[in-house]
């Protein structure tokens, strides 16, 4: 309730606000009379000194429910550009928000999950970074449901992939159809929109889900050659990484240790250059697997405590055993 007097009183809250959103449009289109013509467009009835009036009161709103004309300005103009690429950020799995602290990832998730944002279509990219939370912290079930809020929202090509990844590494916990989720991801990513980091980093991730089942059925070669046909070529840091730890797997459980040894040192800086701490410590683990060496587990240990991560710490529970 304090925080709504507030809001209602003129003190800023925090995060994005209608009054942020309001302003961004008047520096976009020069003033608010010019964004009230834009609206009048879609609005019948009304004339532009009621709309200007509604905007005003609409940016006093804080992050308070923006009514009617909150809906309407979110249709007809969405969130600036610039926001909609910070929420894209935290819902990516690829992107290194997922290895900042989970504490500090939960922090501004849900700062950002208010109006005007938690009534905009970026809202997919904050259910998303919500079931990616509680998958680094083994909450499955959690998961499942920021998923299924994500899949009645729609969104954009990175979005429904960022989906079909994310349920076929639940269905890969569950024992579910992990084939028909990877191929959704399949079908769609070859007809998606898609920058080429982004293109890069889906493509890798889809060969590692794939690659994770090759392996638990002990098909390493097949495994390996899924990373194998992956592009030499270093487009984006994540990609790369999972590209060369992939291959790395592959080859020390052919037995081609000196080999899988140095690609697992190559994958390990490609995630440094990339700020991937958590890959970091996943790389760490690798290089323990193949060759035995201890200080790399406590090292990707005291990542996970650093991190607070739970899948991390799974992860190195399962190295030292």
């Amino acid at each position: 309730m304090s925080e709504q007097r507030g809001q209602i009183s003129g003190h800023a809250p925090a995060g994005f606000s209608w009054g942020d959103l309001v302003a961004s449009l008047v520096e976009e289109h020069g003033s608010l009379t010019a964004v009230a013509w834009k609206l009048i467009e879609h609005a019948s009835g009304d004339d532009v000194a009621s709309i200007e009036r509604a905007l005003r009161r609409l940016r006093g709103r804080g992050q308070l429910d923006g009514g009617v004309w909150g809906q309407r300005v979110l249709r007809v103009f969405g969130p600036p550009a610039s926001i909609e690429a910070r929420l894209r950020w935290m819902g990516l799995y690829h992107s290194p928000f997922n290895d900042l602290p989970l504490s500090l990832c939960l922090d501004q998730l849900r700062l950002w999950d208010r109006p005007p944002v938690s009534a905009s279509r970026a809202r997919v990219w904050i259910s998303l970074g919500f079931a990616s939370c509680a998958l680094r912290e083994r909450r499955f079930d959690d998961a499942a449901q920021h998923a299924d809020q994500t899949r009645s929202a729609g969104g954009p090509d990175a979005a429904q992939l960022e989906l079909g990844l994310i349920d076929g590494y639940l269905a890969s916990r569950a024992s579910g159809d992990v084939t028909a989720a990877l191929e959704r991801v399949e079908s769609l990513l070859a007809t998606a929109t898609l920058s080429p980091e982004d293109a890069a980093c889906f493509r890798a991730r889809l060969v590692d889900q794939r690659a994770y089942q090759l392996n638990r059925a002990s098909d390493h070669a097949a495994a390996l050659a899924l990373f194998s046909a992956l592009p030499d070529s270093d487009v984006h840091p994540f990609a790369s990484y999972r590209r060369d730890a992939g291959r790395a797997y592959g080859l020390h459980r052919l037995g081609r240790t000196a080999e899988a040894l140095a690609l697992a040192t190559r994958a390990i800086d490609h995630a440094g250059d990339g700020g991937y701490t958590r890959l970091r410590a996943m790389g760490l683990l690798l290089v323990a697997k193949i060759n035995g060496e201890a200080d790399a587990i406590s090292r990707a240990s005291a990542i996970a405590e650093r991190l607070d991560d739970a899948e991390l710490r799974e992860r190195v529970a399962r190295a030292r055993a």
